[in-house]
């Protein structure tokens, strides 16, 4: 878990942008046969993405 956790805070945000967008590709692809799932795959990406967005601006305006 430490791991899991290191890696997210020591990835770039494009790295995290591009994970959070193939994430989405996958959940769009399995919605019709596992609704709930999907959502919650969509709600992963979400945050992400935004994760990945304020890691991104917090880097830039230090």
């Amino acid at each position: 878990m430490n791991r899991f956790l290191l890696f997210f805070k020591s990835a770039s945000p494009l790295l995290l942008i591009l994970i959070s967008f193939v994430i989405e590709v996958l959940a769009k692809f399995i919605e019709k046969w596992f609704a709930s799932f999907s959502m919650g795959l969509e709600l992963i990406t979400f945050i992400l993405f935004f994760y990945a967005l304020i890691k991104f601006f917090n880097s830039r305006f230090k």
